[in-house]
């Protein structure tokens, strides 16, 4: 991908090169999309398409949708990104926290209703458990995204790109209100998690132009240490315990599905956890 692909600049969704347009306006509903000189295919076919077809393909995982999303359609419809990545955040979390109150049925974390301050609290403890878990999670990724760009010739990258790629690439977290409606399996969850990390991982690809591979890789490593939970139990003073708990079913699914690498056993064998 190109350095310019990357500011104020569109791209090709097939090979990434740099465009100026995507189409050229003759009249008011007639438009001839622009081919790319590099791949000499249309730059962007997804202008024309409906939102269905756009869901659907986002659903199928295809990297071209992605990088209509990403890098076109900002563009075209002159979107506030830096709005939209906090009102996102704010959707996610809010999501999120529904999410575990829903699993954690009967738990520690359940939310308490039975009075005001008693609401008050527990709901800020799931909160910020839930915010401390994505911190943890996107700073991972965000650390390793800096290493790659330091270590390789990857052009220059705005935080607030890869932070939005990863936000909205997040969106099966929306099946989350089906979930408060209608009753579903626990296993539903991890489900829904699977398809999230595995959307998460062609965000990072596309975005940050790696390989299927190293994107998966550090997906589940950022998974993987938002697992990192630190607990205080008090038995007539403080004692602390430390507990590493980490969904290898799902990480495992998802690693598995989207990598085609001869070494991916060897990566599987320092990820597991003892």
């Amino acid at each position: 991908m190109r350095e310019d692909a990357l500011e104020n600049s569109m791209c090709c969704v097939h090979c990434g090169a740099a465009i100026n347009e995507v189409y050229v306006q003759y009249s008011p509903g007639n438009i001839r999309l622009t081919k790319c000189m590099e791949c000499k295919c249309v730059a962007d076919e997804y202008v024309e398409c409906e939102m269905m077809i756009i869901l659907i393909d986002l659903i199928l995982h295809k990297s071209e949708v992605y990088r209509h999303l990403f890098f076109n359609y900002p563009i075209l419809y002159k979107l506030n990104m830096k709005d939209l990545v906090w009102k996102t955040c704010l959707l996610f979390l809010l999501l999120d926290s529904c999410r575990q109150s829903l699993t954690s049925a009967g738990k520690v974390g359940t939310i308490k209703w039975d009075s005001l301050p008693a609401f008050v609290s527990t709901a800020g403890k799931l909160i910020g458990q839930v915010l401390v878990q994505n911190l943890i999670y996107f700073s991972t990724i965000l650390v390793a995204a800096v290493v790659i760009l330091r270590t390789r010739s990857h052009p220059k990258l705005r935080w607030v790109d890869l932070l939005l790629a990863l936000l909205l690439s997040s969106y099966f977290k929306l099946f989350t209100f089906s979930m408060m409606v209608w009753d579903f399996s626990p296993f539903m969850v991890h489900i829904v998690e699977m398809f999230v990390l595995s959307s998460n991982t062609v965000a990072f690809k596309v975005i940050m132009n790696e390989s299927t591979p190293i994107a998966a890789t550090i997906i589940a490593l950022g998974a993987l240490a938002s697992q990192i939970r630190l607990h205080h139990r008090g038995l007539g003073g403080q004692q602390r315990e430390t507990s590493f708990v980490a969904s290898s079913l799902n990480h495992t699914l998802i690693l598995n599905a989207c990598t085609r690498h001869p070494y991916k056993d060897s990566i599987f064998s320092h990820m597991k956890v003892s």
